[in-house]
């Protein structure tokens, strides 16, 4: 029996044709071949980073028949400071007749995330074991602060901080011409933000994401939040699935959710607000919060021996995590 072999993915119209028709049959999403046709260019045309990293996957083949992909989605990480190219790690599908074929793909993405930061924010509880056993670092739970909005807010509303004068709220991405830092802390790894990344994360075809922002007169952003509408037991809010400032402290984050609670960001409907943070983020530890909750999720990061002594700081909008 001939066997399977992997093959760099070479991106090309007819290469995407024939990837998204199979990935209609084999990929756990309810997509047709058109929406994945808008997906792979959403990751390879629009995104901001994608000449920093040449790569997009790999492909498996059977007698020259598609069994399999990895996909490869380029990013940026600050480390120390500086912009490093990175990767997100996407689309794991393998037709079932050829699984063990597979795993040769895992040691191709080992390879890579010992030269660069990766992310892989979407794994499958059986990939979660494979990326554990090859080093990546699970960062899988979370605290969620609960903020109450709109009348069940009424008695909150004064407990929290406003803007200070000169900064306005933007809900328009477009609007930011500059950001006071790429960074937030030049002493671990964390996402690099331009103007360009939060056009297109706010562009994603795969989830809503709400941009909230703070500018000053030149229309320079200081700190942002995306939101996400959220469900809890058919109870409708937001979800902060990033959160992201310049200032010495959280002070214009916390001023920022107060202008979402005094219903001043023009944010429209949801009965609350979940604010998130990872191990070691303290950004929410002070705000006036109904309840707070533990929660699973499936990061998982690998971050190269040479910067692995950097702390990580990670948001829920990292990886493929609503691309």
């Amino acid at each position: 029996m001939p066997a399977c072999t992997i093959e760099a993915y070479q991106d090309s119209p007819q290469a995407r044709e024939e990837l998204a028709r199979w990935l209609v049959i084999h990929a756990p999403y309810p997509l047709d071949a058109a929406e994945w046709v808008a997906r792979l260019g959403y990751w390879w045309d629009a995104n901001p980073y994608a000449a920093a990293a040449t790569e997009r996957g790999w492909v498996l083949r059977h007698e020259g028949a598609l069994v399999g992909f990895m996909a490869l989605i380029p990013a940026a990480y600050s480390v120390g400071g500086s912009f490093t190219p990175a990767m997100n790690a996407s689309t794991w599908c393998v037709a079932e007749t050829h699984r063990n074929a597979s795993l040769p793909m895992l040691m191709k993405l080992r390879r890579l995330a010992a030269t660069m930061p990766m992310a892989d924010t979407t794994p499958t509880p059986d990939v979660q074991v494979m990326l554990q056993k090859s080093g990546w670092i699970p960062a899988t739970s979370i605290q969620r602060h609960f903020v109450p909005l709109g009348l069940f807010g009424l008695p909150w509303r004064g407990r929290w901080s406003r803007l200070p004068a000169g900064k306005k709220i933007t809900r328009d991405p477009a609007e930011v011409r500059s950001i006071a830092r790429n960074f937030q802390s030049s002493d671990r790894v964390e996402k690099w933000v331009t103007p360009e990344y939060l056009r297109w994360f706010a562009a994603s075809t795969m989830r809503q994401h709400e941009f909230i922002g703070v500018l000053d007169e030149t229309g320079c952003l200081t700190s942002y939040l995306f939101l996400t509408p959220a469900e809890i037991r058919g109870i409708t809010g937001w979800l902060e699935v990033d959160h992201f400032s310049t200032c010495e402290d959280f002070s214009e984050l916390h001023a920022l959710v107060g202008e979402i609670v005094r219903n001043r960001a023009a944010l429209t409907g949801g009965l609350y607000l979940t604010l998130t943070s990872f191990p070691g983020d303290t950004t929410w530890d002070s705000v006036p919060a109904l309840l707070r909750r533990a929660a699973r999720v499936t990061h998982h990061f690998a971050i190269p021996e040479a910067i692995k002594a950097l702390p990580k700081h990670s948001v829920l909008a990292e990886g493929d995590w609503g691309l």
